[in-house]
């Protein structure tokens, strides 16, 4: 995480409020540095309209301005230590998981869409492969907490994580930042904004981000590089009196890295065929890591990732009557993928995984929102075409099981439309009524293949292959083509006391639409016969309950808030694999939790923040490979978080100090839906700090993010029944570096 590295941090002096057109004049920007006054206001669109963070009936954090900065935007997992019930699992640059209140989607598979949907502008990201190093240039982010499939839809079960981007502005800004931090890394942000004409402007940004490996490769390159490029260029223009048009292009390129920083972890098998520690024990390769450490492994394959997204998003808003807006987005985005590990994890050349991908989606949003007298409204419609083909390729030889190459994927197709609403009727001065529904038609298509090349056997026997032996596609098998049809929808109340009290209670009724897994070994049954009717797999539909409270105290010095939530699953898509298949059940679930948050600015300068979450979560009737049925808790979702931070700014000689420093406490957890001894993670405390100074146009920052060097696992992946080890992925270790950084 690039602690230093905040384009914003170089180029604004901003105050926290999140609708932005110009930075400060000049003028102000020569001035002395001034502290932040006492009532900081952030302005979100977390219900398509822009609101006081303290004036949204629902849970959700943003951060934008002296938080983007203090945090590093350059690496998402460093919001963790800000946002309740908020985990961030980045397994390698290829994937990256959001987790909120224990709802996740632990499946790497490329053709996977996730329960926490990704926004960059108000534009849904399928793939998940997209998501990584798209957040540069930023005015703020959102972390929207529990069901937003009225408004947002697509999948949002569980939340939704917004990037909002900085947009151009009217004056000429511009900014640049240099980062050089521990094993080589050399990182550049910089961005010019200004008028092109009177009607018309632009934003330039460009950012980078190279370092060596931090996971010793005792016999080849080290492991866990980077060397990331990014651009963006967005045109806006003034429409008639009151109109405006925004183009966006975005671009993004991950190059030759020594990517997927797995570590080898010796494990068994215990009654239930789960993973069980075995420290200083050979796996079923006859392999030992001398010396059991994380960070030094001997691989012979060099993991290797390589990426190229890019997107283009067309943006029109024109007021319609003095009540009325309407809003136009379309937007088209791809992106190819090519990565390759070691999942041996071994000097030896016996299993090496590759996946490939090529996807590209189109999706166009129609919307019209209202005001008039005591009604808030929102409708409109929504549609989305996305055609993926994704492959995984595995070179193996493991005698009795693969001797040979194995190639499984295949493209997949989504289209899906939904119309949406939402309405407020402000009852009396004190109380409105929130009422909203999503109605969502899917259809998918899946051509899967499954071959071998050479001897091949799972669980029934070895057999010599040559070529394709399973094919499932809408041609061969009806269950290749599914269609979903489901609605979702929203019931509140909100309560208003007094100016700056805030009660709200919900009910929301959010889905994910059902898929197909690429299952690289299919399941079989006693006759040897491939089950492929395991590869589609059912919608799951989520219900929410919640209550909560935003309170100002103090002169708005203090803001506390709170909520208490329970989730009833039907069909909850839960991740198991079974020796070496994953694959995606449907299984019944549920979670019970709460969360309060505290921030305060008690003086001029200084910023202090905390948060406790508790969580409660349950998954029913999972069958463990031993064929017991048991219950369980959800993957990475610990009963206890709690996360706590703090900022002093204040003048020095003609400039500012700038001191900030946050941590994180979690509960232990499991990395599985079995819950296998070998995927628990004890509990641990986490923690940033950084310091700057700013002196008229120029500011110069250092940080160390994991201060205390804690080793600790944010993925593991257990292959204790098929190889006898466990891939874990550990988080970097300490990293160390500064920044010097201009703005005009």
């Amino acid at each position: 995480m690039r602690g230093a590295v905040s384009l914003l941090a170089a180029t604004m002096a901003m105050t926290a409020h999140a609708q932005t057109d110009s930075a400060a004049p000049p003028s102000e920007a020569l001035a002395a540095p001034k502290t932040a006054p006492a009532d900081t206001e952030i302005v979100v669109t977390a219900q398509k309209r822009q609101q006081s963070l303290r004036d949204v009936p629902l849970a959700i954090s943003a951060i934008g301005g002296e938080g983007l900065k203090a945090v590093g935007h350059q690496d998402v997992t460093a919001l963790v230590n800000h946002v309740p019930s908020f985990q961030v699992q980045q397994f390698s640059p290829t994937t990256v998981s959001f987790n909120i209140r224990g709802v996740s989607q632990n499946d790497f598979a490329d053709s996977q869409e996730a329960p926490i949907a990704f926004y960059n502008d108000e534009v849904y990201g399928a793939a998940l492969s997209a998501i990584s190093g798209q957040n540069f240039d930023l005015e703020r982010i959102e972390v929207l907490r529990g069901p937003q499939g009225t408004l947002f839809g697509r999948n949002a079960t569980g939340g939704l994580v917004q990037y909002i981007t900085a947009k151009p502005t009217r004056d000429l800004h511009a900014g640049a930042t240099v980062t050089f931090g521990s094993y080589g890394e050399v990182g550049t942000d910089a961005f010019v904004s200004g008028p092109l004409s009177d009607r018309v402007r632009a934003r330039l940004s460009v950012s980078s981000d190279d370092y060596g490996g931090y996971v010793k490769n005792r016999i080849g390159a080290d492991i866990g590089s980077r060397h990331f490029l990014a651009g963006r260029l967005q045109i806006e223009s003034d429409v008639g009196d009151a109109g405006l048009f925004r183009l966006k292009l975005q671009y993004l390129q991950n190059r030759s890295e020594t990517s997927a920083p797995y570590s080898w972890l010796a494990a068994k098998t215990d009654a239930d065929g789960l993973g069980v520690p075995a420290p200083g024990q050979t796996d079923n390769l006859g392999y030992s890591n001398p010396g059991n450490d994380p960070f030094t492994q001997s691989v012979n394959n060099v993991p290797l990732f390589r990426r190229t997204f890019w997107s283009a998003t067309a943006r029109y808003e024109q007021p319609l009557s003095d009540h009325v807006d309407f809003t136009s987005i379309s937007d088209y985005q791809r992106v190819t993928k090519h990565y390759g590990e070691d999942s041996d994890m071994t000097p030896f050349n016996v299993f090496n995984y590759y996946q490939d991908q090529k996807q590209w989606q189109v999706s166009q949003e129609l919307r019209l929102t209202g005001k008039y007298d005591r009604w808030n409204w929102v409708a409109g419609l929504y549609g989305l075409y996305v055609d993926a083909d994704a492959h995984a390729t595995i070179d193996g030889q493991i005698p009795g099981f693969l001797e040979g190459r194995l190639r499984a994927g295949g493209p997949q197709h989504t289209q899906s439309f939904a119309p949406f609403g939402q309405l407020d009727y402000k009852l009396t001065p004190k109380i409105t009524l929130t009422l909203g529904a999503r109605y969502s038609w899917d259809r998918k298509s899946d051509w899967y293949s499954h071959s071998v090349v050479g001897n091949y056997g799972y669980a029934t026997g070895v057999v010599a292959l040559n070529g394709v032996d399973v094919t499932f596609n809408p041609d061969n098998n009806p269950l290749a083509v599914q269609y979903y049809r489901n609605w979702s929808g929203k019931a509140g109340v909100e309560f208003r006391p007094a100016a700056d009290v805030l009660f709200y209670a919900s009910v929301n009724r959010g889905t994910k639409s059902g898929g197909f897994d690429i299952p690289n070994f299919l399941i079989q049954d006693a006759n040897a016969r491939y089950i492929v009717e395991s590869i589609p797999y059912r919608q799951e539909v989520l219900t929410s309950y919640e209550s909560g409270f935003k309170v100002s105290v103090l002169d708005r010095r203090v803001d506390l808030s709170g909520a208490v939530f329970h989730y009833d699953y039907d069909n909850y898509q839960a991740f198991i694999i079974q020796g070496l298949t994953a694959v995606i059940t449907n299984l019944p679930a549920k979670v019970s939790g709460a969360e309060f948050e505290v921030s305060a600015r008690p003086i001029d300068g200084l910023r202090l923040g905390a948060f406790v979450t508790y969580l409660d979560t349950k998954i029913s009737n999972v069958a463990l490979p031993s064929g017991r049925i048991a219950e369980r808790v959800m993957p990475q979702a610990p009963k206890w978080s709690v996360g706590w931070n703090a900022g002093y700014s204040f003048a020095v000689a003609r400039g500012q100090v700038s001191l900030d420093t946050d941590w994180r406490y979690d509960g232990g957890s499991y990395f599985s839906t079995f819950n296998a001894p070998i995927d628990y993670e004890r509990s641990r405390v986490v923690g940033n700090a950084r310091i700057s100074y700013t002196q008229g146009r120029v500011t110069v920052a250092g940080f160390v993010n994991n201060l205390t060097d804690r080793r600790y696992r944010v993925y593991d992946l257990d292959n204790s029944g098929s190889l006898g080890s466990a891939q874990a992925t550990y988080a970097r270790p300490r990293w160390i570096g500064g920044s010097i950084g201009w703005k005009y």
